[in-house]
């Protein structure tokens, strides 16, 4: 199905170690753009952010938006990894900022982003399963959650609530900034159903209004929860590199983390003093958890 290397480079800080993998995904292609030939292959390099610990964790995808990359989610996911996750993140084969020829003309590879994490899923798991692997081990399966940014989120979506693209193996989606209208390119069948679902919106976003989020929240079922981010624009949440954390990401990063521990730990109480220490910082927060009480996914 695929091929996998590892570029061995290592930083390590705080406890946190990032590495670098690239797996090929040989039965999809990437197609062409008006300044790329494309190739009958799909290649994913990976950033992989690991704490230093002696048990499996929950894994947390990323998923980049246009013209991003997961350089850019570097302090935040090194955060959310210190608080007991492992976190990798793809860089998309056309959207991604390196992109061959350019992201701007690679909108177009949208519909087969949800495969490439399903892809990666797949390989990451494997990974854990391989008694010769680095990663051997070191992920706590089932317990996958997946946080999509922008065009990333629209992915997300797509890979959680339509019909097309599903894949059950991810139990909680974090939505960030994400255009809902691009989720048309899926079908066109409701986004209701889908796991535990955590709105997260830049109140001040200039480029996906925040009323997007707003009606996002309204569409799907629960469990949901919305935190709109006090004076907070359309990236600088996920993607500042901050020390110490500008108040955007600082709350972006407390809300994941509970959220993921709400999920997979059963912490309920932890959450509910998350949210209400977020809405006294002014950010607005909103929850439905259902009748069934917490979400729970994997344990922890």
């Amino acid at each position: 199905m695929y091929s996998c290397g590892d570029s061995n480079q290592r930083q390590a800080t705080t406890g946190v170690t990032r590495s670098e993998r690239v797996w090929v995904d040989t039965t999809r292609r990437t197609p062409p753009t008006a300044a790329y030939a494309g190739a009958s292959s799909r290649t994913l390099r990976v950033l992989i952010w690991k704490p230093d610990a002696h048990r499996a964790l929950p894994l947390l995808v990323m998923a980049h938006g246009f013209g991003g990359l997961p350089e850019k989610f570097d302090a935040f996911a090194r955060t959310v990894a210190a608080a007991g996750f492992v976190v990798a993140a793809p860089a998309f084969p056309l959207t991604n900022e390196d992109a061959p020829g350019g992201h701007e003309l690679g909108l177009r590879d949208l519909p087969n982003q949800p495969g490439d994490l399903s892809f990666l899923i797949t390989a990451l798991l494997e990974a854990n399963a391989n008694a010769t692997d680095p990663l051997h081990g070191q992920l706590a399966a089932p317990s996958v959650a997946l946080l999509g940014h922008s065009l990333g989120g629209v992915t997300a979506l797509a890979l959680t609530r339509k019909d097309c693209c599903r894949d059950a193996r991810v139990q909680a989606t974090i939505l960030a900034s994400t255009p809902t209208l691009l989720a048309d390119v899926f079908g066109s069948d409701p986004i209701t159903r889908g796991p535990p679902t955590l709105v997260l919106h830049g109140m001040n976003d200039p480029t996906v209004g925040y009323q997007t989020a707003v009606d996002l929240y309204a569409a799907i079922a629960p469990p949901r929860f919305l935190v709109g981010l006090r004076d907070a624009g359309h990236s600088e949440a996920l993607e500042s590199q901050s020390t110490p954390a500008i108040a955007a990401r600082d709350a972006a990063q407390q809300a994941t983390i509970a959220f993921l521990n709400l999920v997979f730990g059963n912490q309920a109480a932890p959450w509910s003093a998350t949210l209400q220490r977020l809405a006294s910082d002014g950010n607005v927060t909103e929850a439905d958890p259902g009748d069934g009480g917490p979400p729970r996914g994997g344990r922890r």
